[in-house]
């Protein structure tokens, strides 16, 4: 009877496929408009929170009237300035000359975050394009959009919460969508501009650089290395010469505690609040950061050395992926939308179950967040203490392992594209499916 069961799972899964396969733009198009209407309409009820309000907006509008945005209280902006500027052009293409007031504020807010409506949309539709390029179909192309859309986590806590990391999203994606179609040259310019954007991305460069030297040779690659390191080069050291900019951007990222471990999900909570809870004493700035400075060379190293080695069964998605999380899995502080920026290159891996295992650890630890901070309802107020909040960094740290896992286990074994199809589509093994490939119709039985 069981099997039976199983049979008939099998024979819906393959219906749900194949209409997947046919109606993908209807189906996508859909989902835009559903989760965009309710992204509106958050934003008509919400103001955007503090992030948005007391830091990003009046930081971007100091910098697009020509001031220095690190000149006063530096640490409401701790980015690099083509952040800021990015941010600055939607205030000014969307809300004109209109002067930063209490009265204007709300209404700057809520363009900004329509801006971001826009951008998750765009995301999406790279992700499922970026799918489509690699020869998925049918669910395994289109769940990973949806996933982005519709996830409370990703797709609706950021307009109540608004960051600025909704908007450089779209360049991560971009970039990787270039590199799927082996337009390597643009791929890794977009990535270097998604790293000024913010840093998340810092690691990939290097790590996709040794992809394309070991591929394509050390002179073909070159006009990339130097390009990229020019972008950098200008997006991150030039703004150095403003005064206040590395007290902001370094500063803060090299401070110690963050609230005593009780304003981020990082395990580095271990050492700001649970090691002096427990053994009574507290370490130092310097030793926090020699220890994150060795988990993350660490990291980078053995990433290093598995691109190396094993570039000739990687592919670019996995090549970014793998850089995003060796910077976010030891930083210093962590939040949901640090996660996402490796979360979108690992949708685009097109492997079905693994989306929804990471998609659905990232949502719990979202949840758990909300309990930390004591937002009501809350129905676990000891979440609120350092070990509610370590307990929670344990949940993110998770998130970031198993989607590194999931990378790392199928480094080194070779598939033909159609058993690759096959794996990624199917989510039960143990009976053949009928899947229908774009451009034809085949049958394809599972592994």
């Amino acid at each position: 009877m069981l099997a039976s069961v199983k049979l008939r799972l099998h024979r819906c899964y393959a219906e749900l496929d194949s209409l997947a396969t046919k109606y993908a733009p209807v189906i996508l198009g859909g989902l835009l408009g559903i989760t965009s209407f309710q992204k509106l309409s958050l934003i008509l009820h919400t103001d955007g929170g503090g992030d948005l309000l007391g830091a990003d907006i009046p930081k971007s509008m100091m910098l697009i009237a020509g001031q220095n945005p690190y000149s006063s209280n530096p640490w409401a902006s701790p980015y690099p300035p083509f952040l800021l500027a990015m941010v600055g052009s939607i205030i000014r293409v969307t809300s004109g000359s209109t002067l930063l007031t209490p009265e204007t504020l709300g209404l700057i807010s809520r363009n900004v975050r329509m801006a971001g409506v826009l951008a998750d949309a765009i995301v999406a539709l790279l992700v499922f394009l970026t799918l489509r390029v690699r020869g998925f179909s049918g669910l395994s192309a289109l769940v990973p959009s949806a996933v982005f859309l519709a996830l409370p986590s990703i797709g609706i806590s950021p307009y109540y919460w608004f960051n600025s990391d909704v908007l450089g999203y779209p360049i991560l994606a971009g970039s990787v969508l270039a590199l799927v179609q082996g337009r390597y040259f643009v791929g890794s310019v977009l990535l270097a501009i998604g790293t000024i954007f913010k840093i998340h991305p810092i690691l990939a460069i290097p790590l996709l650089f040794v992809w394309l030297v070991r591929k394509r040779g050390t002179l073909k690659s070159l006009p990339i290395l130097v390009t990229t390191g020019s972008i950098l080069l200008l997006g991150l050291v030039v703004p150095a010469v403003l005064p206040g900019y590395l007290g902001s951007v370094l500063g803060f990222n090299l401070s110690s505690g963050f609230g005593g471990g009780t304003s981020s999900f990082t395990m580095m909570n271990l050492l700001y609040a649970i090691v002096p809870a427990v053994f009574h004493f507290s370490l130092s700035t310097v030793v926090e950061n020699q220890v994150w400075l060795a988990a993350t060379a660490a990291l980078f190293t053995a990433a290093l050395g598995i691109v190396w080695s094993k570039a000739k069964e990687l592919n670019p998605v996995d090549v970014v992926a793998i850089g995003l999380l060796a910077w976010l899995i030891p930083l210093r502080q962590i939040y949901t939308h640090y996660l996402v920026w490796a979360v979108v290159p690992f949708l685009m891996r097109g492997r079905l179950r693994q989306t929804l295992v990471v998609g659905s650890l990232l949502e719990f630890a979202n949840v758990m967040s909300s309990w930390s901070w004591d937002l009501p309802p809350d129905p676990f107020p000891a979440m609120a203490t350092v070990y509610g909040f370590f307990a929670t960094s344990i949940v993110y740290l998770s998130v970031s392992l198993t989607a590194l896992v999931f990378i790392l286990r199928e480094v080194g074994v070779r598939r033909s594209h159609a058993s690759m199809d096959a794996d990624s589509a199917v989510l039960l093994e143990r009976y053949p499916l009928l899947m229908i490939r774009s451009g034809s119709t085949r049958n394809s039985y599972s592994e």
